[in-house]
């Protein structure tokens, strides 16, 4: 999977490289770069309204080359997969200004599809769930098993090539109940260096194993 980097003067410039008629969503990203159709792709978007860079998930679609003389700039048409429709969203509220990002993130976030089990610190109850995306600060838990902002809670899962199961520490930071697209947003809590060390590299495993999955099932 390649990752490509779609910047925008600001938020209007965004909203008219968007594809609305892809069926969710996509983006015209000017490039002279060769691009074979049907890539997968990772898209890493930024605009100055939004604070942090945003990755989505995506294949290019068609590609066009430039023409100087009618002003047509060369570039590619990435449609997004369904999978990125609540980052979508959000960039589009923030490129229309009905979002204003307050805080922005230390560490850039991997999108990512990983099956998890999760629990209260001191609880054994343990919940199945999806990882929707990860970073060295923290991710996006898809679930409806809900427990209140500061909670400190347990992510279970096992990393790419191993058979042992790794404990992520964290908070809950936030919660999202929208219908469709519940989930805590979990804030990772390391020790010492070590930890966050070992945290930097699970979350290069994943994306590097998430990365040969999308290749893999787009043949």
């Amino acid at each position: 999977m390649k990752l490509v980097r779609a910047r925008y003067r600001d938020g209007s410039a965004f909203m008219a490289a968007y594809q609305a008629q892809f069926e969710c969503g996509g983006l015209f990203i000017p490039t002279r770069s060769q691009h074979e159709l049907g890539t997968a792709v990772v898209v890493d978007v930024r605009f100055p309204e939004l604070r942090n860079s945003i990755s989505l998930r995506g294949f290019i679609a068609w590609r066009r080359p430039g023409r100087h003389r009618s002003k047509v700039r060369a570039g590619i048409g990435v449609e997004f997969l369904a999978s990125e429709r609540r980052k979508r969203d959000f960039l589009l509220g923030v490129a229309r200004g009905e979002i204003v990002e307050m805080l922005p993130r230390r560490h850039r976030r991997v999108p990512v599809d990983v099956e998890i089990e999760w629990r209260e610190k001191d609880d054994r109850s343990r919940f199945r769930a999806q990882l929707e995306d990860i970073g060295e600060g923290g991710a996006f838990v898809r679930t409806t098993d809900f427990r209140p902002v500061g909670s400190e809670v347990l992510l279970e899962l096992t990393p790419p090539g191993s058979t042992r199961t790794v404990a992520l520490q964290g908070r809950v930071a936030w919660t999202c109940h929208t219908e469709g697209e519940e989930g805590m947003g979990i804030e990772f809590r390391c020790r010492d260096v070590g930890g966050a060390r070992r945290l930097k590299e699970l979350v290069r495993r994943i994306e590097t194993d998430q990365f040969e999955a999308v290749l893999t099932r787009r043949g």
